[in-house]
């Protein structure tokens, strides 16, 4: 059957995540789960380029470009020269970003504890092991 496989359940689990959070960051804010994320990428790694934030936020091009879009023309991130190479764009946030990206971080937080409250704290910690190890390994196929 089609629901036992791990990658539908993990896509189900997710999907009903994110729909939860979107509803708390869209309402606060007026962003989704992607552009926080994105948000939190470029304030934890000021003159990153886009490229990057690509990878580590597993976002594909033309969605990143039209978050990052939104996030500029909302005065969250700024783009710039990359020192290294200046053919490169860097991403920088902006001081409103940052006070976004830290205050959606604690909602996060906050949200994320409760909707794992129907896990035990080891089954959250266990979770964690297995999801770990599961990119991980992935990763490592890669």
């Amino acid at each position: 059957m089609y629901s036992d496989f791990l990658t539908f359940r993990l896509d189900q689990t997710s999907a009903l995540l994110i729909e939860r959070a979107n509803a708390v960051y869209r309402e606060r804010w007026d962003l989704d789960v992607r552009a926080m994320r994105v948000l939190r990428i470029v304030r934890s790694e000021p003159g990153i380029t886009p490229k990057a934030v690509s990878q580590l936020a597993l976002i594909e091009k033309t969605l990143l470009s039209k978050t990052l879009a939104e996030l500029e023309t909302r005065g969250l991130i700024a783009r710039g020269a990359h020192v290294a190479d200046r053919r490169s764009v860097a991403l920088r946030v902006t001081p409103e970003g940052a006070k976004v990206a830290t205050a959606s971080e604690k909602v996060g937080s906050k949200l994320e504890s409760e909707l794992a409250a129907v896990l035990t704290e080891r089954e959250r910690e266990t979770l964690g092991q297995l999801l770990a190890k599961l990119a991980q390994s992935l990763v490592e196929e890669n």
